[in-house]
């Protein structure tokens, strides 16, 4: 097959969420198989070009009519290193300028204080239409014999694509949207008609049937214009299209339910060789341990590392992160019952649910210590900040981000909470099984891939009190069978769910099965 995937990020190219990961590993394990695989992708201020090779820069310029004036686009063609599929990134100002991807960062807040940090950009829908725009266009450079079979979209960023390929002349292309998140703050609609046709340039009739209330919505296009959807995981495939969940999708679960629209349901894999804790080189941990052979010395060896020498002391190079908090812990470390987070703080990853029952958890047993991080909405911060001091010795909140700290903050703890509202696949759940951290999470989306209480647990209510309940029970468990689980689920992650297997077993049926739809 000719494969073209197109993405606003990609692991160790522009990253931003968990989409990155995804991306990268389609394209490598497509590669792998002997696909002919392209990515497209913007070239963005944070891009890095260390894993590129066979650079070739402003291979083609064109020029590109959007809102009403002409933008210029140049393409640059490179390979990635050992895994040979081809990118094409898309040059423009509109791209280059930005520090971050989706949204603004702390450097450009400082140039211009109406760029607030974390939100998104004020030229967003210019950018998500001059990229999808431009993959389109690249097709006049190719011949016959280089036209994809199938493109498959990442989000809502690239959802209308499969609208402007209806445009060019290659309506034999068939077109695959993926929704990674349907939450509020994820669609990149249009606040109405008109914000639409200008952007777009496209059809109003098309546009008219693409709304959502006032709105115009990327992913109703996209389905409009002959799309194939699917979602990044079978549980949040259904709640997708369950008119409940209309406050979780903000109103499109009712559309979908109501057209009756046929959404897949694959579930993400993981890049297991990307966090072996066997492997120091890959894991970035400073000891290596084996839980799926029952090998949990290291794992314990990284916990009183990381409390003595990162969260207790001012000297380990913790760039990015800024810590509130220090932990009181005994002589050995494991008389404590160590809890990790870590995600973004937001409203949507249940912070307050988790804010909510730290009191009630740490009123029933003193021996609990929370270690806490990421970062997002300032309110929710504070709170957790504020938490740090008033339960002094029980909680460490690590602001920011910094690789080898927070995969140390995860691996050495023994669970890891997750009271995500809804979740569509969860990638954390994933690292912390690889690490032999337990998983206690909400039963929803893509968080019902752990199996209860065989590799990890899950609670039905998304409230602070079954949160606290249930924690307040897991850590009661005796230990011996704490092993069995951790053996269980590190085993359960590397057997199910590497990209390899999943690609080979779902992905590649489902492509072809829609290749052979007329």
């Amino acid at each position: 097959m000719k494969l073209w995937f197109v993405s606003m990020e990609c692991a160790n190219i522009a990253e931003a969420g968990g989409v990155k990961n995804v991306t990268f590993s389609l394209c490598n394990e497509f590669a792998r198989l002997g696909h002919d695989v392209t990515l497209f992708i913007p070239v963005f201020k944070c891009n890095s070009w260390d894993k590129l090779t066979k650079i070739e820069k402003n291979l083609y310029k064109s020029n590109i009519q959007i809102c009403q004036k002409e933008e210029i686009v140049s393409y640059t063609k490179a390979v990635f290193q050992k895994s040979d599929f081809k990118v094409i990134l898309i040059n423009n100002e509109h791209f280059a300028e930005k520090e971050a991807v989706y949204t603004y960062t702390e450097k450009e807040e400082k140039v211009n204080p109406n760029h607030k940090k974390g939100e998104g950009h004020e030229d967003a829908l210019l950018i998500d239409s001059l990229f999808q725009k431009s993959v389109c266009n690249y097709l006049k450079y190719i011949d016959l014999y280089s036209v994809p079979d199938l493109i498959h979209c990442q989000d809502a960023s690239t959802a209308i694509l499969p609208a402007y390929l209806k445009e060019t002349a290659y309506p034999q292309i068939k077109t695959l949207i993926t929704i990674h998140n349907a939450g509020p703050f994820y669609h990149h609609e249009f606040k109405n008609l008109e914000d639409a046709s200008f952007y777009t340039g496209l059809p109003r009739e098309l546009l008219k049937n693409s709304m959502n209330g006032q709105r115009v919505e990327p992913f109703l296009i996209g389905l409009n214009s002959g799309a194939n959807l699917m979602t990044v995981s079978k549980d949040y495939a259904l709640e997708l299209k369950d008119p409940s969940n209309c406050e979780f999708t903000d109103g499109l679960s009712k559309i979908f339910h109501d057209r009756k629209i046929k959404i897949k349901g694959i579930t993400n894999g993981f890049d297991f060789d990307r966090y072996n804790p066997s492997k120091i080189e890959v894991s970035k941990l400073p000891f290596a341990f084996n839980p799926e052979i029952g090998d949990f010395s290291g794992k314990y060896k990284i916990r009183k590392f990381f409390i003595e020498e990162v969260v207790n002391s001012s000297q380990y190079p913790s760039s990015g992160i800024e810590k509130f908090g220090k932990l009181e812990v005994s002589a050995d470390c494991k008389k404590e019952f160590y809890i990790a987070y870590h995600g973004r703080v937001t409203s949507q990853k249940g912070i307050s649910v988790l804010t909510s029952a730290i009191p009630h958890i740490l009123s029933e047993n003193e021996n609990v210590r929370f270690v806490i991080a990421g970062q997002g909405e300032p309110k929710l911060e504070e709170e957790l900040a504020e938490l740090t001091r008033k339960y002094s010795g029980k909680i460490v909140y690590l602001n920011g981000y910094n690789q080898s700290v927070v995969r140390m903050a995860i691996a050495s703890c023994d669970f890891i909470v997750l009271p995500s509202y809804f979740e569509p696949c969860g990638l954390e759940d994933f690292i912390s099984q690889a690490f032999a951290t337990l998983p206690v999470a909400h039963k929803t989306g893509g968080l019902n891939k752990i199996l209860n209480g065989k590799t990890g647990f899950l609670y039905k209510n998304n409230t602070s009190r079954d949160l606290a309940e249930t924690i307040l029970k897991v850590i009661k468990l005796n230990d011996e069978k704490i092993m069995k689980i951790r053996v269980r689920a590190a085993k359960y992650v590397h057997d199910e769910y590497i990209w390899k297997t999943v690609v080979e077993k779902k992905y590649l049926k489902y492509f072809k099965e829609i290749l052979r739809k007329k």
